[in-house]
Protein backbone atom coordinates (compact mmCIF):
# COMPACT_ATOMS: atom_id res chain seq x y z
CA UNK A 1 0.00 0.00 0.00
CA UNK A 2 1.13 3.54 -0.63
CA UNK A 3 0.46 4.79 2.89
CA UNK A 4 -0.42 8.42 3.55
CA UNK A 5 1.49 10.63 1.18
CA UNK A 6 1.15 14.18 2.32
CA UNK A 7 1.18 16.81 -0.41
CA UNK A 8 4.31 18.51 0.91
CA UNK A 9 6.19 15.23 1.23
CA UNK A 10 9.37 14.84 -0.79
CA UNK A 11 8.62 11.13 -1.30
CA UNK A 12 8.35 10.36 -5.00
CA UNK A 13 4.79 9.48 -5.89
CA UNK A 14 5.75 8.13 -9.32
CA UNK A 15 7.08 4.79 -8.06
CA UNK A 16 3.75 3.03 -7.41
CA UNK A 17 2.38 4.49 -10.63
CA UNK A 18 5.17 2.88 -12.63
CA UNK A 19 5.14 -0.38 -10.68
CA UNK A 20 3.94 -3.72 -11.98
CA UNK A 21 5.23 -5.95 -14.73
CA UNK A 22 7.20 -4.22 -17.47
CA UNK A 23 6.97 -5.70 -20.96
CA UNK A 24 9.49 -4.99 -23.71
CA UNK A 25 8.54 -5.65 -27.34
CA UNK A 26 11.05 -5.49 -30.12
CA UNK A 27 13.27 -7.11 -32.71
CA UNK A 28 16.73 -8.65 -32.95
CA UNK A 29 18.56 -5.74 -31.29
CA UNK A 30 16.41 -6.10 -28.15
CA UNK A 31 16.64 -9.90 -28.44
CA UNK A 32 20.38 -9.52 -27.87
CA UNK A 33 19.68 -7.95 -24.46
CA UNK A 34 16.88 -10.38 -23.51
CA UNK A 35 18.81 -12.15 -20.72
CA UNK A 36 20.07 -8.89 -19.23
CA UNK A 37 16.58 -7.35 -19.34
CA UNK A 38 14.91 -10.45 -17.91
CA UNK A 39 17.48 -10.54 -15.08
CA UNK A 40 15.94 -7.20 -14.07
CA UNK A 41 12.41 -8.57 -14.25
CA UNK A 42 11.44 -7.14 -17.64
CA UNK A 43 9.37 -9.58 -19.74
CA UNK A 44 10.79 -9.57 -23.28
CA UNK A 45 8.98 -10.40 -26.51
CA UNK A 46 11.60 -9.89 -29.22
CA UNK A 47 12.24 -11.67 -32.51
CA UNK A 48 14.47 -11.19 -35.53
CA UNK A 49 13.25 -9.42 -38.67
CA UNK A 50 10.09 -7.95 -37.13
CA UNK A 51 8.52 -5.02 -38.94
CA UNK A 52 6.56 -2.18 -37.35
CA UNK A 53 3.17 -3.60 -38.31
CA UNK A 54 4.02 -6.89 -36.58
CA UNK A 55 4.99 -4.96 -33.43
CA UNK A 56 1.69 -3.05 -33.61
CA UNK A 57 -0.24 -6.35 -33.87
CA UNK A 58 1.58 -7.81 -30.87
CA UNK A 59 0.87 -4.73 -28.73
CA UNK A 60 -2.79 -4.68 -29.80
CA UNK A 61 -3.09 -8.35 -28.83
CA UNK A 62 -1.38 -7.74 -25.47
CA UNK A 63 -3.78 -4.86 -24.78
CA UNK A 64 -6.78 -7.01 -25.74
CA UNK A 65 -5.53 -9.73 -23.39
CA UNK A 66 -5.19 -7.14 -20.62
CA UNK A 67 -1.56 -7.91 -19.83
CA UNK A 68 -0.01 -4.47 -20.39
CA UNK A 69 0.39 -2.72 -17.06
CA UNK A 70 1.85 0.75 -16.36
CA UNK A 71 5.03 0.60 -18.41
CA UNK A 72 5.97 -0.81 -21.82
CA UNK A 73 9.23 -0.58 -23.75
CA UNK A 74 9.17 -0.73 -27.56
CA UNK A 75 11.86 -0.87 -30.21
CA UNK A 76 10.86 -0.97 -33.85
CA UNK A 77 12.29 0.44 -37.05
CA UNK A 78 15.57 -1.43 -37.49
CA UNK A 79 14.24 -3.78 -40.19
CA UNK A 80 12.33 -1.40 -42.44
CA UNK A 81 10.37 1.83 -42.67
CA UNK A 82 7.71 2.40 -40.02
CA UNK A 83 4.94 4.83 -40.95
CA UNK A 84 3.44 7.46 -38.69
CA UNK A 85 0.19 5.51 -39.03
CA UNK A 86 1.86 2.48 -37.46
CA UNK A 87 3.20 4.50 -34.53
CA UNK A 88 -0.28 6.04 -34.07
CA UNK A 89 -1.81 2.57 -34.21
CA UNK A 90 0.52 1.44 -31.41
CA UNK A 91 -0.25 4.52 -29.32
CA UNK A 92 -3.99 4.16 -29.82
CA UNK A 93 -3.92 1.15 -27.49
CA UNK A 94 -1.46 2.77 -25.04
CA UNK A 95 -3.33 5.84 -23.73
CA UNK A 96 -1.73 7.74 -20.85
CA UNK A 97 -4.59 6.85 -18.46
CA UNK A 98 -3.83 3.13 -18.70
CA UNK A 99 -0.14 3.17 -19.61
CA UNK A 100 1.54 6.19 -18.00
CA UNK A 101 4.95 5.36 -19.46
CA UNK A 102 5.71 4.14 -22.98
CA UNK A 103 9.43 4.03 -23.74
CA UNK A 104 10.37 3.98 -27.44
CA UNK A 105 13.97 3.30 -28.39
CA UNK A 106 15.40 4.87 -31.52
CA UNK A 107 17.17 2.56 -33.96
CA UNK A 108 20.66 2.25 -35.41
CA UNK A 109 21.68 0.62 -38.69
CA UNK A 110 23.40 1.66 -41.93
CA UNK A 111 20.04 1.72 -43.75
CA UNK A 112 18.11 4.43 -45.59
CA UNK A 113 14.99 4.14 -43.42
CA UNK A 114 16.76 4.68 -40.09
CA UNK A 115 16.81 8.50 -40.06
CA UNK A 116 13.14 8.88 -41.08
CA UNK A 117 12.11 6.28 -38.49
CA UNK A 118 14.12 8.03 -35.77
CA UNK A 119 12.61 11.38 -36.72
CA UNK A 120 9.11 9.93 -36.18
CA UNK A 121 10.15 8.29 -32.89
CA UNK A 122 11.75 11.49 -31.55
CA UNK A 123 8.56 13.42 -32.39
CA UNK A 124 6.24 11.03 -30.48
CA UNK A 125 6.43 12.84 -27.10
CA UNK A 126 5.13 16.04 -28.75
CA UNK A 127 1.89 14.22 -29.50
CA UNK A 128 1.82 11.63 -26.72
CA UNK A 129 2.80 12.95 -23.28
CA UNK A 130 3.28 9.41 -21.91
CA UNK A 131 6.07 8.64 -24.40
CA UNK A 132 9.71 8.85 -23.36
CA UNK A 133 12.38 8.37 -26.01
CA UNK A 134 15.48 6.34 -25.18
CA UNK A 135 17.78 7.50 -27.94
CA UNK A 136 19.63 4.27 -28.73
CA UNK A 137 20.97 5.78 -31.98
CA UNK A 138 22.86 8.34 -29.87
CA UNK A 139 23.55 6.33 -26.68
CA UNK A 140 24.99 3.37 -28.61
CA UNK A 141 27.85 5.55 -29.92
CA UNK A 142 29.46 5.16 -26.50
CA UNK A 143 29.85 1.40 -27.03
CA UNK A 144 30.42 1.32 -30.77
CA UNK A 145 33.34 -1.11 -30.37
CA UNK A 146 31.00 -3.57 -28.59
CA UNK A 147 28.56 -3.73 -31.53
CA UNK A 148 28.55 -6.28 -34.34
CA UNK A 149 31.12 -5.68 -37.07
CA UNK A 150 29.57 -7.82 -39.81
CA UNK A 151 26.40 -5.74 -40.26
CA UNK A 152 27.69 -2.25 -39.57
CA UNK A 153 27.03 -2.12 -35.85
CA UNK A 154 23.34 -3.03 -35.64
CA UNK A 155 23.53 -5.78 -33.03
CA UNK A 156 24.90 -6.17 -29.51
CA UNK A 157 28.08 -8.22 -29.87
CA UNK A 158 29.29 -8.49 -26.27
CA UNK A 159 27.94 -9.05 -22.77
CA UNK A 160 28.99 -5.49 -21.95
CA UNK A 161 26.87 -4.16 -24.84
CA UNK A 162 23.89 -6.26 -23.74
CA UNK A 163 24.14 -4.98 -20.17
CA UNK A 164 24.64 -1.39 -21.37
CA UNK A 165 21.39 -1.65 -23.39
CA UNK A 166 19.54 -3.16 -20.42
CA UNK A 167 20.89 -0.49 -18.04
CA UNK A 168 19.64 2.28 -20.36
CA UNK A 169 16.20 0.65 -20.32
CA UNK A 170 16.24 0.34 -16.51
CA UNK A 171 17.02 4.07 -16.24
CA UNK A 172 14.29 4.95 -18.76
CA UNK A 173 11.67 2.99 -16.80
CA UNK A 174 12.85 4.65 -13.56
CA UNK A 175 14.26 1.45 -12.05
CA UNK A 176 17.97 2.35 -11.73
CA UNK A 177 18.35 -0.15 -8.87
CA UNK A 178 18.11 -2.95 -11.45
CA UNK A 179 21.29 -1.85 -13.20
CA UNK A 180 24.36 -4.06 -13.19
CA UNK A 181 27.62 -2.28 -13.86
Amino acid sequence: SMGNIDATSTTSTTEPRLGGTVYAVGESVMLGAKNALEAGGVVVDAEKSRQGTAIAEIIERMRAEGIIENVIVIQTGTNGPVSKDTFDRIMKVLPAETTPLVVFLTVRAPRAWIDPNNELIRALPDEYPNVRVLDWAVESDAIESELSRSDGGIHLATRAAMQYYANLVFDAIERPELKIE
